[in-house]
C-alpha cells in the first residue's frame, strides 16, 4: 500500500518536467536522395530563394514611378525681410515730387494644399521597370548556379563518404589479417624460429594499419559532417546513409545521352553570363534615354492667409486659393560631357559582359568535356583495377598460408602485401571517380 502512494507523485513529476529533444535522423539510399533533401534544405539555398521574394518588391517600387503621384503639404513662411519699393505720392493722394514706401505682402504666411502629377512620355523610367525584371531573373540564374554548384559538391562529399566507410571496413579486414600475423609471428618467436627484428618489422606493420585505421574512420566522420552541412542538418542530427559502395556503376540512360551528346544543354553559368549581358544592355539604353525630352502633367490646388501675426486660427479672415494645371516638358542639353562618359562607359561594359559569355561558354563546354572523358576512362580502367584487386587479395591470403607454413619469409609477405595496398588504393579512388562523374554528367543532362 505504501508503493502506490507514490505513483500519482511519479506521473505528475513526469508530466511536469521539460520534454527532452531527441537528435532528428535522416537516412538517404541514394545520391539523387541527397541531392534532392540538399536543393531543399541547404540554408544557402533558403536564403537565395527568401531574397528573391524579398527582391521582388523592387518591381512594385519601379512601376510606381510610371503612376500619378499625389501629396498634400502645408508651407508656413517668416518674410522677415519684406521687398519696399518707392513710389510716387500723387498716386495716393500725396504732392507731386513726393515719394511713399510700399511695402509688399506681410511676414506671416501659410499655404495648405494638394499636388497631382502624371508622367506622360518618360522613356528611362520604362527602361527602370525592364531593369528590375532583368535583375529579378539574374536573381533566378544566380539561384540556379548555387543549385547546380549544390549539387556536384553533395555528390563529390556523397560518395566520399561511401569510399572512406569502404576504406575502413577493408583495413579493419587488413588490420585483422595483421593481428592473425602477429601472433603467428609471436609463437616463432617464442620457439627462436625468427629473430626480435622479425617480429618487431611485423608488430610495426600492425601498428602501421590501425593507425591507418583511424586515420580512416577520421575522414569518414569528417565527410559524414561535411554532408550533413551541405543537406541543412547540424552536427547533432543522426545521419545514415544507407548504400554502399558497389562495385561498378551502372549505365542508364541519362549517363549514356550524356555521354553521347556532342554538344551540351546551355549551363546554369552561362545562363547567368547571357543574363548579365542582357542588363547591361538595357543600361545602355537607358543611358541613351536620358537624351530623351520628358512629359508630365499636374495639377495644383492650395489656399493662402497671410497675417501679420500669428493669428491663422482666426477663420474669419480671408484665405485666397491658387489652382494651377499644366504640363512640364523637359530637354536636357548639355551635362559637362557626363552622359556622353555615362554611354560609352555602358558600351565598355556590354563588350567586356559578351566576352566573359564567350570564355564561359568555352570553359563550361571544356568541363563537362573533361567530366566525359574522365568518366569514360574510369570505365574503362575499373574493370581492370576490380581484377588486379581481387588478384591481390587472394595472393595476400597465399602469401599469408605460405607464411605460416615457412614457405615464405616476411619480406617476401610484404612485398605481396604492399603490391596488394596499392592494388586497393588504385580500385577504390578509381571506383570513386566514376561514380562522381556518372552522377554530374546526369545532372548536366
Amino acid at each position: 500500500m505504501k508503493r502506490t502512494r507514490w505513483i500519482p507523485l511519479f506521473t505528475v513529476l513526469v508530466l511536469t518536467l521539460p520534454p527532452v529533444s531527441a537528435p532528428a535522423q535522416t537516412r538517404v539510399q541514394s545520391v539523387q536522395e541527397a541531392i534532392a533533401l540538399a536543393q531543399r534544405n541547404n540554408p544557402e539555398l533558403v536564403n537565395a530563394r527568401q531574397n528573391r521574394t524579398l527582391q521582388d518588391q523592387q518591381r512594385i517600387a519601379a512601376k510606381a514611378a510610371l503612376l500619378p503621384q499625389g501629396r498634400l503639404y502645408i508651407n508656413f513662411d517668416y518674410n522677415y525681410a519684406l521687398p519696399t519699393q518707392l513710389i510716387p505720392a500723387e498716386f495716393i493722394g500725396g504732392q507731386p515730387g513726393e515719394f511713399r514706401t510700399v511695402r509688399f505682402g506681410l511676414p506671416f504666411t501659410l499655404t495648405a494644399g494638394a499636388e497631382v502629377t502624371a508622367p506622360i512620355l518618360n522613356k528611362p523610367v520604362r527602361t527602370d521597370i525592364d531593369i528590375t525584371s532583368q535583375n529579378l531573373r539574374i536573381l533566378d540564374d544566380q539561384t540556379l548556379v548555387l543549385q547546380d554548384e549544390l549539387s556536384t559538391q553533395t555528390a563529390r562529399v556523397y560518395h566520399a563518404v561511401l569510399l572512406a566507410r569502404a576504406a575502413v571496413a577493408i583495413n579493419q579486414r587488413t588490420l585483422a589479417s595483421a593481428d592473425t600475423l602477429v601472433q603467428i609471428a609471436r609463437v616463432r618467436l617464442d620457439k627462436g624460429l625468427i629473430e626480435p627484428l622479425e617480429y618487431n618489422r611485423i608488430r610495426s606493420v600492425q601498428l602501421t594499419t590501425a593507425d591507418v585505421v583511424q586515420q580512416n574512420e577520421l575522414t569518414y566522420i569528417r565527410n559524414l559532417n561535411q554532408l550533413k552541412l551541405l543537406l541543412g542538418l547540424t552536427l547533432a542530427d543522426s545521419l545514415v546513409v544507407g548504400q554502399q559502395l558497389t562495385m561498378q556503376p551502372i549505365h542508364n540512360d541519362h549517363t549514356n545521352m550524356a555521354l553521347a551528346a556532342g554538344r551540351d544543354g546551355e549551363r546554369p553559368q552561362v545562363t547567368l553570363r547571357r543574363s548579365q549581358l542582357e542588363l547591361y544592355k538595357l543600361q545602355l539604353e537607358r543611358e541613351k534615354a536620358l537624351r530623351l525630352p520628358t512629359l508630365s502633367a499636374y495639377i495644383r490646388y492650395s489656399e493662402q492667409a497671410q497675417r501679420d501675426r500669428l493669428d491663422f486660427w482666426d477663420f474669419s479672415k480671408r484665405w485666397f486659393p491658387i489652382g494651377v494645371a499644366g504640363l512640364q516638358f523637359s530637354l536636357p542639353l548639355y551635362t559637362g560631357g557626363l552622359r556622353n562618359s555615362q554611354i560609352a562607359r555602358a558600351r565598355m561594359r556590354v563588350k567586356l559582359a559578351e566576352a566573359e559569355l564567350a570564355y564561359e561558354r568555352v570553359r563550361q563546354q571544356i568541363d563537362t568535356e573533361d567530366i566525359r572523358n574522365s568518366y569514360r576512362q574510369a570505365i574503362r580502367s575499373l574493370d581492370l583495377n576490380r581484377q588486379n584487386y581481387e588478384l591481390s587479395e587472394q595472393n595476400v591470403q597465399i602469401s599469408l598460408v605460405k607464411y605460416r607454413s615457412g614457405l615464405f619469409s616476411y619480406d617476401q609477405y610484404l612485398n605481396v602485401f604492399n603490391e596488394a595496398l596499392q592494388a586497393r588504393n588504385r580500385y577504390l579512388s578509381n571506383l570513386s571517380t566514376a561514380f562522381i562523374n556518372q552522377t554530374i554528367l546526369q545532372l548536366r543532362n
